[in-house]
């Protein structure tokens, strides 16, 4: 039995489909061809209007320059039959002043008694034209013997100028009263400066000129091709002298847009294109949703697999998903974290933090803290949590991904290298201060005098012995700090003795820089503060600003009211603190230059101990530095009571 084959369309449907789709195609494209082409000529008109309007325009600013300037010519020549063909040069002068003052492009004019220039005005720069006889100029003869004859003025050029240039001339024969011949007036027109007046007018509408004589009067034309832009011609007629004035534009006119081609000729192919995207389109969505959940599939199982603690939360904190690492941790199974808010698994103090840094965790805006968790057992698990905000929504509706590190082990080395930091310095005390209290003693010569080649020594051994007590004594309170034994006695105290105190104290360590420290202005206020702890903290700030101040400089002290604290500044003029160096200031150890640090004394430590006691004692701390324009540290503290007026230093 043969299979049940569909019967196969008849060829002449295939070809009927096909006539109809070229049918239809053609049918369009024809159209747009049609459309294209009026529009192709409705352009073309618009530009020849355009252009025939620019052109006119600079024809009428030539015409206007040339006609103000011949009119003003003219009027010399009734000059001469009046003085019977007598030149006054001191008589004409101020006339002639006059003319240049009102015809802007009249480079001079001469007077040629008998056809040979014997007075030119003005002369300087056109020496060369004195003494010209026309005669003998091959060229131009024949055009005044022209003019003559018909005892008409005309204007001649644009002709090479003996005295250098181009120019128009503008000749007028002058007769006595007696009709008897005199001689040639003729107004030289700068025509480099004239034309380039109208070239200008001429590249504002962006247009091209150019302007060339004619033997016969010509009549205005407008031509354009296919492969040429349009070009204007112009007669200009003035003064018995005839031009032609074309133009084009400079800016080629603007193809047909090519779209309006494509887009007619696919006309007839939209219906089958229509389907043809809809049909790629299903397919891509196909495509794009397979490929999605293999992605959520690899997300999911890497997430698993992780070896530190993650868990996905949502907007609330409730815990929509974990991993084996998280259960482990929290010796928990996935039932019973699921759709549990966070909090629960947490320490009952750390609730109010929890909510805040998951509040303040904002797309862009990662998060990092520490807190303590609860196992099943109720055991407190020290973590540093980080959050971030999920950029696409999975469908288990996350918004945050939270990623949980046990740091019990981290902080149990931190104590126990605290603990061994403490111990050390503890035992180092008792011997050094025992060393160091005999070389005091000696080098005071309490023991009577020191020999000359042995006091440098001396010297060099206390000094060190001092800078290993001071190094003792911050690891000491780095290490009360970082355990949080560091005791505290904060009392409302006026602030301007403690300030004068710490002046004293440091003046004489400043002056080994040949730096002076001054107080800017005294305070009146009282804060609350630890006078014993804010001694230490002025005594770094000034210590540092004097070590990195340039020899004879000034650390200035002042203070500063900022709502309910008190702002206290210590300001240098030092090379200021490295950018790169910035950020990590106030860590312990941080030294921007270690060689320039150690150059100058310091352990690295006492910014990072100052930030701690500022803060123990409820203010903070900060600075403002431009490299190579000094530095300003400062730090807040709150007021005991409402500040008065300051009075001056």
């Amino acid at each position: 039995m043969k299979p049940n084959v569909p019967p196969r369309p008849f060829p002449w449907r295939h070809l009927l489909n096909w006539t109809a789709s070229l049918g239809l195609l053609l049918f369009l494209g024809l159209g747009s061809e049609l459309l294209l082409q009026q529009y192709a000529l409705r352009q073309q008109q618009v530009e020849q209007q355009q252009l025939l309007a620019h052109a006119n325009e600079a024809s009428a600013v030539l015409l206007a320059e040339l006609n103000a300037t011949l009119h003003l010519a003219t009027g010399l020549a009734t000059y001469i039959p009046a003085k019977h063909g007598q030149i006054d040069p001191e008589e004409l002068k101020p006339w002639l002043e006059g003319l240049f003052q009102q015809g802007r492009h009249i480079r001079n004019i001469g007077l040629a008694p008998d056809n040979r220039i014997a007075f030119v005005y003005p002369l300087a720069g056109n020496e060369a034209a004195l003494g010209l006889y026309y005669p003998d100029q091959a060229k131009q003869w024949p055009a005044v013997q022209r003019i003559i004859a018909s005892r008409t003025a005309k204007l001649d050029g644009p002709l090479q100028l003996v005295q250098g240039g181009t120019g128009l001339i503008y000749r007028v024969p002058v007769f006595l009263d007696d009709q008897r011949y005199w001689g040639m007036i003729s107004t030289v027109i700068d025509f480099d400066r004239l034309y380039a007046q109208v070239e200008e007018v001429a590249r504002q509408r962006n247009i091209a000129l150019r302007l060339r004589p004619v033997a016969e009067p010509i009549s205005a034309s407008l031509t354009q091709t296919a492969s040429e832009p349009a070009r204007v011609k112009l007669p200009i007629v003035l003064a018995g002298a005839h031009w032609q004035l074309e133009a084009h534009n400079l800016i080629a006119a603007k193809p047909l847009p090519a779209w309006l081609r494509l887009l007619g000729w696919s006309l007839a192919l939209i219906c089958t294109a229509l389907v043809s995207l809809a049909l790629h389109a299903q397919h891509r969505q196909a495509s794009l949703l397979l490929a999605l959940n293999r992605s959520q599939q690899q997300f999911f199982d890497a997430f698993d697999m992780t070896p530190q603690g993650l868990a996905l939360l949502d907007q609330q904190g409730s815990i929509l998903a974990a991993n084996r690492a998280l259960c482990q941790l929290l010796q928990r199974s996935p039932a019973t974290l699921l759709n549990q808010h966070l909090r629960q698994f947490c320490v009952a103090s750390g609730h109010a933090q929890l909510n805040a840094e998951l509040a303040a965790t904002t797309p862009g805006h990662n998060r990092s803290w520490q807190q303590d968790l609860l196992d099943a057992r109720g055991d407190s698990i020290a973590v540093m949590l980080s959050a971030a905000v999920l950029n696409g929504g999975l469908e288990t509706g996350a918004t945050r991904i939270l990623h949980i590190q046990d740091i019990r082990e981290s902080k149990r080395l931190l104590r126990l290298q605290n603990e061994f930091i403490s111990t050390v310095s503890h035992e180092l005390r008792t011997p050094l201060t025992a060393i160091i209290g005999p070389l005091e003693l000696i080098n005071a010569g309490a023991l009577g005098e020191v020999p000359k080649a042995l006091q440098p020594m001396l010297q060099i051994a206390q000094h060190n012995g001092q800078r290993l007590a001071t190094l003792i004594n911050d690891l000491l309170d780095i290490g009360k700090l970082a355990a949080g034994k560091m005791q505290f006695d904060v009392q409302p105290l006026a602030l301007q003795p403690l300030i004068e105190q710490a002046l004293h104290s440091n003046q004489a360590y400043a002056a080994d820089y040949g730096v002076h420290l001054r107080q800017l202005a005294s305070c009146a206020e009282r804060v609350r503060v630890d006078a014993h702890r804010l001694q230490q903290v002025l005594a770094n700030l000034l210590s540092n600003a004097a070590k990195f101040s340039p020899r004879g400089g000034t650390v200035d002290l002042y203070t500063e009211r900022r709502d309910q604290h008190l702002r206290l500044y210590v300001r240098d003029h030092g090379p200021g603190v490295p950018a790169e160096f910035q950020e990590q200031i106030f860590q312990k150890f941080a030294q921007a230059d270690a060689s320039d640090t150690r150059q100058k004394g310091g352990t690295g430590l006492g910014l990072a101990i100052s930030k701690e006691l500022i803060e123990g004692m409820g203010g903070h701390i900060g600075f403002d530095s431009s490299e190579g324009q000094g530095a300003t540290f400062w730090f807040e503290l709150p007021l005991a009571e409402p500040a008065t007026a300051e009075r001056p230093a």
